[in-house]
């Protein structure tokens, strides 16, 4: 099977461990989201209107390095004055494949992203032909504007479209900095799995929207392989999405229940509940076709 893990992070070094991984794992690729995590949201440019302009050194060499291992996505700040110039050179780059928002984060960045201030990144990638990465964190009912304002657009939905979860909360909390951040966080990782995931469920019904299945175990309280209690969800998932706008995602780096890198790819290569079919399509296909990448 041709095996795509849809999202990991590095940093400097590390390129030549994660092919020896990948190959003990049977993984032919995987996409890079270059983020450092000893210091947040590095690497970037510090730009003077106070935005950001990521870089990806490490995933650039790494995919040089490797050929046909790696590929990267490039981040975004709706802030930075040459967006255009940005995903133009991400379009033409030989191993870029998708660009990444992440306004899920802090409630002021959805705020934005529900009153436009992300539509210039959707337009510039639909012109452009450039899937993008959206992570909404429990608010995929907001893709419903943009989608329609560019139906020509490819979005894919992050980490289930879930909110954080139980293990996740705290850390978005901090993020956000708020007097009130722990109480929100809290009461929106609260959120019954069954109510927070029919929205996203709702997202199905426009043919340019794909579901990223990635932090499933934080997400449904799955918590130890086989992760049994998000099979349901995966399920309806599939049923509703097509196994062709579902791709896995083990964001290994970043995992907060514990599971290694093989535990979240075999449950979901050894799900019953998937048909062949639909394994090959979660576990590989679905990335190929979506982010253009050969094999």
């Amino acid at each position: 099977m041709d095996i795509v893990d849809s999202q990991v992070h590095l940093g400097p070094g590390g390129a030549a461990e994660m092919v020896a991984a990948l190959d003990a794992l049977g993984i032919a690729a995987a996409l890079i989201d270059e983020y450092w995590l000893g210091t947040p949201g590095e690497p970037y440019y510090r730009l003077a209107n106070g935005g950001t302009r990521t870089t990806s050194p490490t995933a650039e060499l790494a995919a040089w390095t490797y050929p046909g291992r790696f590929s990267y996505l490039v981040r975004l700040d709706p802030r930075d004055p040459e967006l255009r110039a940005v995903i133009r050179l991400a379009r033409d780059a030989a191993h870029v494949r998708a660009l990444r928002v992440s306004p899920g984060m802090t409630r002021g960045e959805i705020a934005d992203f529900a009153a436009g201030v992300y539509d210039e990144i959707f337009a510039l990638a639909c012109e452009n032909g450039v899937p993008v990465f959206v992570q909404l964190a429990g608010q995929t009912q907001l893709l419903e504007r943009v989608v329609r304002a560019y139906p020509d657009s490819r979005i894919v939905i992050c980490h289930c479209g879930m909110p954080p979860g139980a293990r996740l909360w705290p850390i978005v909390a901090q993020m956000e900095g708020l007097p009130d951040s722990e109480t929100y966080w809290r009461a929106a990782a609260a959120e019954p799995h069954d109510r927070a995931f029919a929205r996203v469920l709702q997202a199905a019904e426009w043919p340019q929207v794909a579901l990223k299945w990635a932090h499933a175990p934080v997400s449904f309280d799955a918590v130890g392989y086989p992760n049994l209690a998000a099979r349901p969800y995966l399920r309806a998932a599939v049923d509703a999405f097509g196994a062709d706008r579902v791709m896995w995602a083990s964001d290994i780096s970043v995992n907060q229940t514990g599971e290694s890198w093989a535990e979240l790819l075999f449950a979901i290569a050894d799900n019953p509940e998937l048909s062949a079919a639909e394994r090959a399509c979660v576990l590989g296909g679905t990335a190929r076709r979506w982010l253009d990448w050969p094999a």
